[in-house]
C-alpha cells in the first residue's frame, strides 16, 4: 500500500482547520479514508493545516476541491487547493484496503442544497448501488462531467460514476449533477398532447397540461386539472340546487356526488428552490396564509425549504400549480466582488435594502470566469486577497447588529470564483423585472491613490495613540493600521459604504477605496479631506539675520497673530553653518518655519510672505578711508543698534556685517548695515543714525601749533580735562601723539565740526568755554504729522544755529546744542504741541479684516495716501503709529474658525486655543478618566490651572460612588478653582479599543451627559474640546464626528435651552479644522443610517477592583475593571489561569503603557477552601508594567447589587438645520485730525477706496453632481479669501455663484475654486507611476542607499557626455545614484503638485536636469539628509538667499565642487523643479520668487535665473524641489 504522504500523486490542502480536530474526525466529515490524511506536528502560528494524499489525478483532486468549498468545521470555512505532483516521484494510483473501505460512503451530500430541486426523494437514494467484492476498487465518485450528456464515456467506460437522474430526459435544473440524456436526445412528444389523460405520462406534453391524479373520481369543484369525460359535470345551479340526488358537482357539496367514494387524506412535501424558499420565508407570509385556507388542505408547514402538505391530493396539487404559477425567478450573473461587496463586507445592509425595496427572496451559485478576466484581474485580486477574508474590517460604516435576510448567505464565498448567478424569485412579476434590472445596473467603482509620507507618518502616529509605544512595526502591520485608520475616518458618512484596501509596493502606499460611485465619492472625499486638515506639513522661508532679530525683538506679536489667524505654528530657526565659520561672524543661517496642515499651510505661507514683504529691510553701505576706520565705526554702530534693539521707542533694528580677510581684499573699506523695520519710516530713522555715525567719525590732523595748544589746554591746564570734554559733548576724542591727529567719533558731521571749533577754541584763551545739551522732546506718533508741519520753520531756524536734531526718532525729537539755544527751541515746540493737543479731534472706525488687510498692504500705502490726502494720522487702534501692539488682550489668545446657528439661534462655534483661557463661557468640559486621576493632556492642564481645590472635589466624588469610578458616558461636575468660570464639568469618555466595544455610544452620551448637566444648573454657554481622540486614542474624524452631533442633539432635545452657545475649543490644529468640516454638514439623517451611537448597555459592576500605589489604593477604571474580573470569574471556573493585558493611562505623564495581570497560581485552590474570603479585600495577584517589569498588588473588593433601575428609553427628537455665520473679526482704526472736517473726509475716503476695491462679480464652474459636498469646499475657499459667495440657481451643467468681496480677495477665490474645480473634472487619473519609485531601484528595503553605475551602462555614457559639454578633459572616476524612498516620495509628489498648478501652460518644462556643487560640505550631509538640498543651509548669493543649480558642468565643477582628501572632487546632477522660470538680472535681495502680475493675484513664480560665470543659474527658494539624482566624483 502506498505511503500516505506518497508526493508522486496529487494532493490537496486543506487549511484554516480548528487546531482541535483530529485525523479521523476529518475524515469522517470529508468522507475519505484515514490513512490518506496527514497532520503535520509543526503548524504555523495562524493558520491550522492538513494533507489529503492519493489523487489519482488532476480531475479527481479538483473535484475534491470543488465538493468541499462550502465545508464549515467548528464555525470555520475551511480553504482546499488542489497541488500537483512532484516530477522525481512516479504516480501511484492509491488503492484503498478492503477493511478500510466505508460501504455507506456517499458524495453527494456536501452539494449545495438547490443542485437538484425537482426530485421527491434525497439526492443519495438516486445513486445506483451494487454489492461490492474483495477485488472492486472503492466505489467511483460521481463524474463531474456527466452533467447534460457532457460527458462523451459510456458509464461502464468513465472512470467516474454516472447516477442516472430520475427526469433523465426532461430534467430542467441547470446544476443537476447526475447523468441526463445528451443533448442531442430530444424527449419524446405525447401523441395526445393537451388531452392526455394519464397523470404519469412520461413524454413531454404542450405547456398548460396538468392531469388531475383522481382522474374520473375527482369531486373538487374547483379542481383546475383536465379530467376524463365521465367524472360529472358542474351543476349550473351551483349552490342554489336543492336537488341532492343529482349528480353534479357543487361548490361546497362535493360529497353530493355519492357514486364517487371519499377522496383520500395524503401528505407531500413540495420542494421548493432556495429563491423561492427565501422569498416564503420574509415576504410569503400571505401566501402561506392562503394554502393554509384552501379547502381540503388540513395542515401546511414550512420548514427547512420544504413546504410540508396534508390534506386532499387534489388541493395538494392545485397548490403545486399555483405556486408554479405564482413564484416568478429571474437569473442574474454578477461579478464575484460586487456580490462579496453586497453580501458580505457590507454585512447584508445593502442587499437587505434591495430585497427590502423590492419584496424578492434570492439564491446564488457561483460560476467561473474566462481565463481573460482572470488574467486581468489577477494583480489586483493578489493584492486583495487577504482583504476579502477580512470581511468587517474592510468595511466603513456597517452596522454591527444588522440580521441577514438568507437562506443560504452563509456559505463560504471563493475569491478564485470571479462570477456569481442569483437566482430572484417574486410573486410580483413587475417587481421581480425592476429589481432584475436594477441588480443588473449594479457596477463596482474604485478609485486610488497614493499617500504622502507625512500622511503615513501621520495615521500611524495616530494609530498608537491610546495604545502604549511600541518599537519597530512590520510593513503589514503598518498596512493594517493604516486600513482601520481610514476605516474609521469614513466611518461617520451617512448611508456610505465601502472597502477600503492599502497596499505597500515599490516604495510607495497606495489606498483603493471600492464600492458604489457615490459612496465612493463620499469616503475619498472625506479621507482627502480630514488628511488635508489634520497632516501637518512644514514650509521654509529663508530671511536673513537682520530680518530673524527684528522678528524676535520687534515682531513677536505680529508672528503670534499670523499664527492665529492662519491656525499655523511659526518658529524662527537658525542653523550653524556646516563649516567652521570666522570668529568675527556668527554666520548663522537663518529662516521661518511654517508647520500646518495641508489645507492652512499655503494661506499661511502667503501670509507670512506678503507680512515679510510689507516690512522695511535694507543694506546700506557706507564708505569708510581703511579698514581700521571701518572696524572701529562697526563698533561704535553695534553699540548704537544694541541699544536701539532693546529699546521700545525703535520698531527697527540694525545688523552689522563684518567681511572676511578675503572680501576686505576684494572690496574698497567699507561699513555695511542691514536694517529691518516695522516700515520705512522706522527703517530710515535706523539708517541715519547709522550714517550719521559714519558722518561723524573724522581723523583730523589739525596744524602742529594747534595741536599743541589743544594737548595743552587738555592735559596741561585740565581746562577742562578730556573727559571733562567728552561727557560735554556726548562724544569719543582720542588723540594719537605719534601722527598728532586726534580722532573724532561724534554723532553726525555737524557735531564733529562743531567739536573741532570747540577744540581749536581750546587754545584761546579768551574764549569762553560754552555749554552742550542734549534735549529730548516727546512726541506722541498720533499728532507727529501735525507737529512736524507746525515745526517745519523752527527746525530750519534750527539748523542755522548749528542745533543738531534727530528727527528720525519715531518716538520724539532730540536736539544737540548750546544750552541757551536747545532751551529756546524746545520751549517753543512744546507750546506748539500742547495747541495741537487741544485742538485733537479722534474719530474711531471699524473694519473687516479684510479692509484691515487693504489698509496695511504695502506698507499702509493706501493708509498714507488718504493722511497726506486729509491732513490726519489713521492708524490700527490695537497698535501705535508706529505698529508696537498696545492693550491687547493677552488672555484671549483664542480665534474664531467658524460659528453655525440654528432657527432659534442656537449657535455652536469652532475656536483654537487654551480652554482654561476661554472667554465669555460659563463652564468648561473637562476630558476625564473615571477614576478622576489628572495624569496627563488636557485633563492635567485643566487640573494644574484650577488648583488643589478641583482635585479635593474630585476625590470627594468618587467617595460618593463607594469608591468606584465613574462609568464611562457619565459627566459630574466640580468648582473650576482659579479658573474664571462657575464650574469644571468632567465628561467620562471611553477609551478607544477598536470601535467594537461601545466606544461611539459612550462618547455621544459623555457628551449630551454634560450639556445637560449644563443645563440643570442654568448656564448659558459652555466649551468642550475633542474628548478621548488625544489620550485615549479615538480616531478623530470619528470622534469629532460623534461631538458635533451630540451637541446638536442636545438642542433638538431641549429646543429651550437655557444654553445658547456651545464652543468646540482645541489646541490641535487637526481637531479645529476637523470641528470646523463637521459642524457645516447636515446632519438630519445620521440617526436613520446610524443608530448605534444612541444606545449602549452596561451591566452592573460586582466588584471593585484596586492597585497598591506608594501612596495607597488607586481605583481601575471601569472598563478595566470589568475586564479583570471577567479574566478573575474564567480563572474559577477552568483549569488555566490567563494572563490579562491592560493598556493603561500610567497616571504620571498622561502616557498608554501596557500592564500584564498576574493572578496568584494558588488562589483557586485557597478560595475553594474558603469562599467567604470573596466578601472582602483580596489581594489577588499583582499588576506589572511590561517596560519595565515594575509590580503592584492588585485587590478586590465585592460590590452589594442594587435593584436596578428600569432605564428610560431614549427617543432622540429630529435635529434642526444649521446655516453657516460669516466670522467676521473687526478692527478698530483711529482717525486723528486737528478739524472735525479733515477727520469726516478721511472716514469718507477710507470707505470710498474701501468700496472701489470691492467687486461683485458672478462665477461658475462645470460641477453638476455632489453639490452639496462642492458648495461646502466653495465655502470653505471663501472664507479663508475673506469674502462672500452667494449659490444662484443650479442648472443641468453648471454651479453659478456670486462672489463679492475685495479685488484681489475675489481674484485669488476664483483662481482657488476653479483649481478645485478642475482637479474634480479631471478625466485622466493622476498617473501614480510617477511617485513610485524608479524601475531601477528594485525592490528596495532601506530609506537610503547608493548604487554605482556601470561604465557599460548607457546612463554613464550620457551623463560623461553632459560634463564634457563644457568640461573637455574631465575625468570621470564614478557615478552613483542616490536612491532616497522618503525624498524621493517628498519630491515626487511635489512635481505632481506643480503639474497641477501649470496645467493652463502644458507645454511648459517644468523640471530640468542641473549640477550643484557644495563646495565644504559633505555630499553625504546632503543626501542623507531630510531635505536634501536643505534651504536653511543657504547663503546669499547674486540672487538672493536660495539654493543655486546650474546648467554648464564647468560653473559647478570648479571652486563649488567638493574636493575629497585625496584630491578628487564631487558634484551632484540634480533633478529640479524650476516650473515657471522668472529670468533676471542680479539681486542679492531676493528671497523668493517675485509675484507674477499683484494686480491680479499674489502667484508667484517657482524659481528665478539669470547669467553668471558663463552659464545660465537657476534658484529654488524652497525645500523639496530638488533631487540629488546621481553623485559624480571626477578629476
Amino acid at each position: 500500500m502506498a505511503s500516505n504522504t506518497d508526493s508522486g500523486s496529487w494532493r490537496v490542502k486543506i487549511t484554516c482547520l480548528p487546531a482541535s480536530i483530529t485525523p479521523e474526525q476529518l475524515a469522517e466529515l470529508v468522507n475519505i479514508s484515514r490513512s490518506r490524511i496527514n497532520i503535520p506536528t509543526i503548524q504555523t502560528k495562524d493558520i491550522y493545516f492538513a494533507w489529503i494524499h492519493n489523487f489519482q489525478d488532476e480531475h479527481e483532486a479538483k473535484y475534491f476541491v470543488h465538493r468541499n468549498s462550502n465545508l464549515v468545521i467548528s464555525g470555520l470555512p475551511i480553504m482546499c487547493k488542489a497541488h500537483e505532483p512532484k516530477e522525481d516521484k512516479p504516480n501511484h494510483r492509491f488503492r484503498l484496503p478492503q477493511e478500510v473501505t466505508d460501504t455507506n460512503r456517499t458524495t453527494d451530500h456536501r452539494l449545495p442544497q438547490n443542485q437538484h430541486q425537482n426530485t421527491k426523494k434525497p439526492y443519495h437514494q438516486h445513486q445506483a448501488t451494487r454489492t461490492p467484492t474483495p477485488d472492486d476498487e472503492p466505489e467511483r465518485e460521481l463524474c463531474l462531467f456527466a452533467n447534460k450528456g457532457k460527458c462523451h464515456s459510456d458509464d461502464d467506460e468513465c472512470k467516474y460514476r454516472h447516477s442516472r437522474c430520475r427526469n433523465f430526459s426532461s430534467c430542467s435544473q441547470s446544476n443537476c449533477l447526475l447523468a441526463h440524456a445528451p443533448k442531442s436526445a430530444a424527449p419524446k412528444t405525447c401523441l395526445n398532447g393537451i388531452r392526455c389523460l394519464n397523470a404519469d405520462c412520461p413524454f413531454q406534453h404542450p405547456d398548460g397540461w396538468n392531469d388531475c391524479a383522481n382522474g374520473v373520481k375527482c369531486t373538487n369543484y374547483d379542481c383546475i386539472c383536465s379530467h376524463p369525460p365521465r367524472r360529472p359535470a358542474k351543476c349550473r345551479y351551483e349552490n342554489s340546487c336543492k336537488n341532492n340526488k343529482y349528480k353534479f358537482l357543487h361548490p361546497n357539496r362535493s360529497t353530493h356526488n355519492v357514486h364517487a367514494p371519499a377522496e383520500k387524506e395524503t401528505a407531500k412535501i413540495i420542494e421548493l428552490s432556495d429563491a423561492a424558499h427565501n422569498f416564503l420565508k420574509f415576504f410569503g407570509e400571505k401566501i402561506l396564509d392562503n394554502i393554509r385556507k384552501e379547502q381540503g388542505i388540513k395542515e401546511a408547514n414550512f420548514n427547512d425549504g420544504k413546504l410540508q402538505l396534508s390534506g386532499k391530493s387534489s388541493s395538494i396539487r392545485n397548490i403545486e400549480s399555483s405556486l408554479e404559477n405564482t413564484l416568478h425567478q429571474q437569473n442574474v450573473t454578477i461579478p464575484n466582488n460586487l456580490w462579496i461587496y453586497l453580501q458580505l463586507l457590507a454585512k447584508a445592509s445593502l442587499w437587505q435594502k434591495f430585497l427590502q425595496k423590492y419584496h424578492v427572496g434570492y439564491s446564488f451559485i457561483q460560476t467561473a470566469a474566462n481565463a481573460d478576466q482572470v488574467e486581468d484581474d489577477q494583480e489586483e485580486e493578489e493584492e486583495e486577497d487577504a482583504d476579502w477574508d477580512d470581511s468587517k474590517s474592510d468595511v466603513s460604516n456597517a452596522p454591527s447588529h444588522v440580521s441577514a435576510i438568507a437562506g443560504n448567505d452563509q456559505k463560504r464565498l471563493n475569491p478564485n470564483q470571479k462570477f456569481v448567478k442569483v437566482t430572484i424569485c417574486s410573486d410580483s412579476k413587475d417587481l421581480l423585472s425592476k429589481a432584475t434590472n436594477e441588480l443588473r445596473s449594479y457596477s463596482l467603482f474604485t478609485t486610488s491613490w497614493i499617500l504622502t509620507q507625512n500622511e503615513i507618518a501621520f495615521i500611524l502616529n495616530q494609530a498608537q495613540k491610546g495604545k502604549p509605544s511600541q518599537g519597530a512595526i512590520t510593513f503589514h502591520k503598518q498596512t493594517t493600521q493604516t486600513k482601520s485608520y481610514l476605516i474609521s475616518t469614513v466611518r461617520s458618512i451617512q448611508n456610505s459604504i465601502t472597502s477600503i484596501f492599502v497596499v505597500y509596493k515599490a516604495g510607495v502606499w497606495r489606498v483603493r477605496v471600492r464600492g458604489f460611485q457615490l459612496y465612493v465619492n463620499k469616503a475619498v472625499s472625506k479621507i482627502k479631506t480630514h488628511l488635508n486638515d489634520a497632516v501637518e506639513t512644514e514650509v521654509q522661508i529663508p530671511i536673513s539675520r537682520a530680518m530673524a532679530m527684528f522678528l524676535r525683538t520687534k515682531g513677536s506679536s505680529d508672528i503670534q497673530k499670523l499664527e492665529r489667524g492662519n491656525s499655523v505654528k511659526i518658529a524662527i530657526v537658525s542653523k550653524k553653518r556646516r563649516q567652521d565659520v570666522n570668529d568675527e561672524q556668527d554666520d548663522d543661517k537663518n529662516c521661518l518655519k511654517i508647520t500646518g496642515s495641508n489645507s492652512r499651510i499655503d494661506s499661511g505661507k502667503m501670509s507670512v510672505e506678503n507680512f515679510l514683504e510689507s516690512l522695511s529691510e535694507q543694506e546700506k553701505h557706507f564708505d569708510c578711508d581703511s579698514w581700521d576706520a571701518s572696524k572701529a565705526i562697526n563698533q561704535i554702530i553695534l553699540e548704537r543698534v544694541k541699544k536701539i534693539q532693546d529699546s521700545h521707542d525703535y520698531e527697527a533694528v540694525g545688523l552689522i556685517k563684518f567681511y572676511t580677510t578675503i572680501e576686505r581684499r576684494e572690496t574698497s573699506p567699507k561699513v555695511t548695515v542691514s536694517v529691518v523695520g516695522i516700515n520705512e519710516e522706522a527703517a530710515d530713522s535706523v539708517v541715519q543714525q547709522c550714517q550719521d555715525t559714519v558722518e561723524g567719525y573724522v581723523i583730523w590732523k589739525p596744524s602742529a601749533d594747534e595741536y599743541s595748544k589743544i594737548v595743552k589746554a587738555l592735559f596741561v591746564k585740565n581746562s577742562p580735562p578730556l573727559d571733562e570734554f567728552r561727557q560735554q559733548w556726548d562724544t569719543g576724542i582720542r588723540l594719537d601723539r605719534d601722527k598728532s591727529t586726534i580722532t573724532i567719533t561724534a554723532r553726525s558731521k555737524m557735531i564733529a565740526d562743531d567739536i573741532k571749533e570747540a577744540l581749536l577754541g581750546l587754545g584761546d584763551e579768551q574764549k569762553s568755554l560754552v555749554t552742550r545739551v542734549s534735549e529730548f522732546i516727546p512726541i506722541p506718533p498720533n499728532i507727529r504729522r501735525f507737529v512736524n508741519q507746525a515745526i517745519s520753520s523752527l527746525l530750519d531756524e534750527a539748523k542755522s544755529q548749528k542745533i543738531f536734531l534727530e528727527s528720525k526718532n519715531s518716538n520724539g525729537l532730540k536736539l544737540h546744542g548750546t544750552s541757551d539755544k536747545v532751551t529756546e527751541l524746545k520751549q517753543k515746540i512744546n507750546v506748539i504741541i500742547d495747541d495741537i493737543k487741544q485742538k485733537l479731534i479722534i474719530s474711531r472706525s471699524q473694519l473687516s479684516s479684510a479692509e484691515s488687510d487693504l489698509m496695511q498692504a504695502n506698507q499702509y500705502e493706501l493708509a498714507k495716501r488718504i493722511e497726506r490726502k486729509t491732513n490726519t494720522v489713521i492708524w490700527i487702534a490695537e497698535t501705535d503709529k508706529t505698529g508696537t501692539v498696545v492693550n491687547a488682550n493677552e488672555t484671549d489668545m483664542n480665534s474664531t474658525i467658524i460659528a453655525v446657528v440654528n432657527t432659534r439661534g442656537q449657535t455652536i462655534v469652532v475656536k483654537k486655543g487654551d480652554i482654561t483661557k476661554a472667554t465669555n463661557v460659563d463652564a468648561i468640559v473637562n476630558a476625564a478618566n473615571g477614576q478622576l486621576y489628572h495624569a496627563g493632556g488636557i485633563d492635567k492642564v485643566i487640573a494644574d490651572a484650577a488648583g488643589p481645590a478641583l482635585d479635593q472635589e474630585c476625590k470627594q466624588l468618587i467617595a460618593k460612588n463607594d469608591g468606584l469610578p465613574i462609568a464611562p458616558g457619565k459627566a459630574v461636575k466640580t468648582t473650576a478653582g482659579n479658573l474664571p468660570f462657575k464650574c469644571v464639568i468632567h465628561a467620562i469618555g471611553p477609551q478607544y479599543t477598536n470601535g467594537n466595544q461601545q466606544e461611539r455610544p459612550l462618547l455621544f452620551f459623555s457628551v449630551l451627559s454634560s450639556l445637560r448637566l449644563a443645563e440643570d444648573e442654568g448656564y448659558r454657554s459652555i466649551a468642550l474640546p475633542a474628548i478621548s481622540s488625544h489620550t485615549y486614542g479615538f480616531p478623530l474624524a470619528d470622534c469629532t464626528n460623534i461631538i458635533v452631533r451630540a451637541v446638536k442633539q442636545f438642542f433638538a432635545d431641549y429646543p429651550q435651552s437655557k444654553i445658547k452657545k456651545v464652543i468646540l475649543l482645541d489646541m490641535d490644529d487637526a481637531a479645529c479644522n476637523s470641528f470646523a468640516r463637521e459642524v457645516i454638514i447636515d446632519h438630519r439623517d445620521a440617526l436613520v443610517d446610524d443608530d448605534t451611537i444612541m444606545n449602549y448597555k452596561l451591566s452592573p459592576l460586582t466588584a471593585k477592583w484596586c492597585w497598591l500605589n506608594d501612596d495607597g489604593e488607586k481605583i481601575y477604571d471601569e472598563n478595566h475593571t470589568r475586564q479583570i474580573e471577567a479574566a478573575f470569574q474564567h480563572g474559577l471556573k477552568s483549569s488555566t489561569i490567563s494572563i490579562l493585558v491592560l493598556p493603561a493611562d500610567n497616571l504620571k505623564s498622561g502616557t498608554i503603557v501596557n500592564y500584564s495581570i498576574h493572578f496568584l497560581p494558588h488562589l483557586k485552590t485557597s478560595l475553594a477552601s474558603n469562599p467567604s474570603s470573596l466578601n472582602g479585600r483580596l489581594v489577588c495577584g499583582h499588576q506589572m508594567r511590561e517596560n519595565t517589569g515594575f509590580t503592584r498588588q492588585i485587590i478586590r473588593y465585592p460590590i452589594v447589587s442594587k435593584i436596578q433601575s428600569t432605564p428610560v428609553a431614549y427617543s432622540p427628537k429630529p435635529l434642526d438645520t444649521y446655516i453657516s455665520e460669516m466670522v467676521t473679526t473687526k478692527k478698530d482704526w483711529n482717525i486723528t485730525g486737528i478739524s472735525s472736517a479733515a477727520v469726516k473726509q478721511a472716514e469718507l475716503e477710507i470707505r470710498k477706496a474701501i468700496d472701489l476695491a470691492t467687486i461683485t462679480e458672478p462665477f461658475s464652474v462645470n460641477l453638476n453632481k455632489d453639490l452639496d459636498d462642492h458648495k461646502r469646499e466653495i465655502v470653505q475657499i471663501a472664507k479663508q479669501q475673506q469674502i462672500q459667495v452667494d449659490f444662484q440657481r443650479e442648472s443641468s451643467e453648471q454651479l453659478s455663484m456670486i462672489l463679492k468681496g475685495l479685488k484681489a480677495n475675489v481674484l485669488e477665490a476664483k483662481l482657488k475654486i476653479a483649481l478645485y474645480a478642475q482637479d474634480i473634472l479631471k478625466v485622466k487619473v493622476d498617473n501614480d507611476d510617477e511617485l513610485r519609485m524608479p524601475k531601477e531601484w528594485g525592490d528596495q528595503k532601506e530609506v537610503c542607499k547608493l548604487v554605482e553605475i556601470n561604465r557599460n551602462d548607457p546612463l554613464f555614457t550620457r551623463i560623461e557626455n553632459r560634463m564634457k559639454e563644457t568640461l573637455n578633459s574631465v575625468k570621470i572616476d564614478k557615478i552613483e545614484r542616490v536612491q532616497h524612498i522618503r525624498m524621493w516620495n517628498h519630491y515626487a509628489f511635489r512635481r505632481r503638485e506643480l503639474k497641477k498648478e501649470l496645467c493652463s501652460i502644458p507645454d511648459k518644462e517644468i523640471e530640468m536636469e542641473l549640477f550643484h556643487g557644495t563646495r565644504t560640505t559633505l555630499a553625504s550631509e546632503v543626501y542623507n539628509g531630510e531635505y536634501g538640498f536643505d534651504m536653511t543651509y543657504s547663503t546669499s548669493g547674486m540672487w538672493g538667499i536660495g539654493t543655486y543649480f546650474a546648467r554648464n558642468a564647468s560653473y559647478s565643477c570648479g571652486s563649488y565642487a567638493h574636493q575629497l582628501p585625496d584630491g578628487k572632487r564631487q558634484v551632484f546632477l540634480a533633478q529640479v523643479l524650476t516650473g515657471d522660470v522668472y529670468d533676471c538680472k542680479s539681486d542679492s535681495t531676493l528671497r523668493r520668487p517675485p509675484k507674477k502680475n499683484e494686480a491680479k493675484s499674489g502667484l508667484r513664480y517657482n524659481s528665478v535665473s539669470g547669467d553668471t560665470g558663463g552659464s545660465k543659474v537657476y534658484i529654488v527658494y524652497e525645500n523639496r524641489v530638488a533631487y540629488p539624482t546621481y553623485l559624480i566624483t571626477f578629476t
